[in-house]
């Protein structure tokens, strides 16, 4: 069984006070790597947990979750060799 780890509200706090500190608007960051502003907010909000698809793409981005490479996904065999 895989284990999900929830995203910690610390985290959360701290992505959002980068962003405060360099000024930075989330939705222009939103906009320059490809991501929907709304997807982002519910993200930094807590509102989606980022279990996949693009929200769990925005959680990468912003170093909330390991990438796939960083969790050793690629390093498993799946015994019913299942894609």
């Amino acid at each position: 069984m895989i284990k999900v780890e929830e995203i910690n509200p610390v985290n959360l706090a701290h992505v959002k006070h980068q962003f405060y500190v360099r000024g930075e608007e989330i939705s222009g960051w939103a906009l320059a790597h490809g991501f929907s502003a709304a997807m982002v907010y519910s993200v930094l909000n807590g509102r989606c947990k980022a279990r996949r698809g693009q929200a769990h793409r925005i959680a990468v981005a912003l170093g909330l979750k390991e990438t796939p490479e960083e969790a050793g996904a690629g390093t498993s065999t799946d015994a019913a060799g299942g894609v």
